[in-house]
């Protein structure tokens, strides 16, 4: 250091630390610490004794400089019985040893070259630090008051206010546009968002924390009315604008060549007015790669639905395409369900989803699904719902859904996909395997609120199952859990499971769960706890005489 450098010491070195796993074999030794010294490292770093100087002789004499880790390995150590000797010792020795070449150690004493600590015990981000190091702050005193400081701002109001927004400028607006796909540009706001011009009051409404699942909705002003869309992004859940089915634009004609398929036989329809039905898997990759434009998928099970079809009125404002997926999907019906005698309505379904503008339909049969049989070799088991709620009642059911939803995934290669509300804990199942497989950086997951009759009984193909008794008993489950959740500030999870519980009971309806639990891990909240933040859930099942049907229905209660 010194001279014209204003008394700055010499440039340090970036030293690449190889992770174990990245040097087993010469070969991997050369491509990653390569991989080092391309990102910026000057030299890289291995552990090991002998066992390693092969590794680090192949490596000088490619040209990448190595430093060793010379001395006692904790982890070593550890496994025979704990370290013999001081550590300062061993750092006096190993320098002593080669007293040319510079020693650093860690936790080594002070009879060695240099010193290196792990920024965050020094720092105190972790508690109380090892022996060998200095605490020069503690941070993780005031990360957590700097923590709760921001939740209680949040919570009462107070953030963000005023100072914390700014306008966008008109420039700022239209380079944003134009980085946008069409259909989605067109939905953006006025111009430039308005500047609120009052402080923020303790008691102005509060946004909901993010969550799986949206904040559950009836269209018919029953409870939970105007509730946003959540769009599943990158990982993040994001409420969305609803805007009406007439601003949906209107996806294009599709360009096909083939067979012209009118209802159940093979083939590809070639007629504009018709909608196109691809059978088979390389229809639809070829379908796919005819396509430079975005794609909405929305899987279904068929017999649809005005429920299904609002689903397909939402795809069409995120996608330019919308294909509808009919499978009746056999890996999620357990031998006791109703696989056999679920309905079929495949012409019917095509005329509704033709009359909604839908051009393409993929309707696989279970060969093309499953060539080696259902469920197959490979399976997608979802561990995290394993034994609650809805999967303790079905325990194969999650993992047929997500491994025939990858399937369709694979096969459509959607930009966006689009699930309802009701199936709480399939959109958080989904949602899950989207990040845990690394889909979330292309696949967008959006979830629409659950459509509901005039009376509130959610629509659900299984609804064909009731009885006339039984259909006027039904939606009696909607307003048991929108009454129970009225008061989320006060609600507390044991209370509205006993309340829901009694009151269908009183029904004549048979209760197999009321599950009031996180919207992430879907993990149920102790019975004192609130239920702000909650999905509420339930399953239950009517019966007349020998005529039974289960129905699920669920409410999200937002945070307070």
């Amino acid at each position: 250091g010194g001279g014209d450098g204003g008394g700055l010491g010499p440039k340090p070195a970036v030293v690449g630390d190889m992770p174990f796993g990245s040097y087993l074999v010469e070969a991997d030794a050369l491509k990653n610490a390569a991989a080092f010294r391309m990102a910026g490292a000057e030299l890289v770093k291995l552990e090991g004794g002998r066992g390693v100087a092969p590794l680090v002789r192949a490596l000088t004499n490619a040209g990448i400089p190595v430093m060793g880790h010379i001395g006692l390995l904790p982890q070593s150590a550890e496994l025979q019985g704990g370290l013999g000797c001081k550590a300062r010792q061993v750092g006096a020795a190993v320098q002593a040893a080669v007293p040319d070449v510079p020693v650093i150690g860690i936790g080594a004493g002070g009879d060695v070259a240099g010193q290196v600590l792990v920024c965050d015990d020094f720092l105190g981000l972790h508690g109380k630090p090892p022996s060998f190091v200095k605490m020069y702050a503690n941070l993780a005193k005031t990360s957590a008051n700097a923590y709760e400081a921001y939740v209680e701002d949040v919570r009462s109001g107070a953030f963000p206010g005023d100072t914390h927004m700014r306008r966008m400028k008109a420039a700022e607006l239209d380079l944003f546009r134009e980085m946008l796909p069409p259909n989605v540009a067109q939905t953006l706001p006025s111009p430039v968002l308005p500047v609120p011009t009052t402080p923020a009051s303790p008691t102005a409404p509060k946004m909901a924390a993010p969550s799986t699942a949206p904040t559950g909705g009836c269209r018919n002003g029953l409870p939970n009315a105007k509730v946003p869309f959540i769009e599943f992004v990158a990982g993040r859940f994001m409420p969305l604008p609803k805007s009406s089915v007439t601003q949906a634009r209107a996806i294009s004609r599709l360009s096909s060549g083939g067979r012209v398929e009118k209802g159940s036989s093979r083939g590809v329809s070639t007629e504009a007015s018709e909608v196109l039905v691809l059978r088979s898997r390389s229809d639809v990759l070829a379908w796919r790669r005819s396509l430079a434009k975005s794609v909405a998928l929305v899987p279904t099970m068929g017999n649809l639905h005005e429920g299904h079809l609002e689903l397909v009125d939402e795809a069409k404002r995120h996608a330019e395409e919308v294909i509808v997926s009919i499978f009746v999907n056999p890996a999620q019906f357990a031998a006791h369900e109703d696989l056999d005698v679920y309905p079929r309505t495949l012409e019917r379904d095509l005329q509704l989803l033709q009359g909604r503008g839908v051009r393409a339909v993929f309707a696989p049969g279970p060969d093309e699904m499953y060539p080696t049989g259902s469920p197959g070799g490979t399976v997608v088991v979802p561990t995290f719902v394993r034994g609650k709620s809805e999967d303790a009642c079905r325990p194969h059911f999650f993992t047929g859904v997500a491994t025939v939803c990858l399937k369709l995934f694979n096969l459509c290669q959607p930009d966006v996909v689009i699930f309802g509300q009701k199936d709480a804990m399939q959109c958080a199942v989904i949602a899950r395997m989207l990040q845990d497989l690394l889909l979330d950086s292309r696949i967008s997951m959006v979830i629409a609120p659950t459509s509901r009759e005039s009376d509130g009984l959610a629509r659900s193909s299984r609804n064909s199952y009731l009885t006339p008794a039984m259909r006027r008993r039904a939606p009696a489950i909607y307003k048991a859990l929108s009454t129970a959740t009225a008061d989320a500030s006060t609600g507390t999870a044991g209370c509205v499971r006993k309340e829901v519980t009694a009151k269908l009971e009183a029904e004549g309806m048979e209760v197999s769960y009321v599950s009031v639990a996180d919207p992430c891990e879907m993990e149920e909240k102790e019975d004192d706890a609130a239920i702000a933040n909650s999905v509420v859930s339930i399953a239950c099942l009517l019966s007349e005489g020998d005529q039974q049907c289960r129905l699920i229905d669920n409410v999200v209660v937002p945070a307070v």
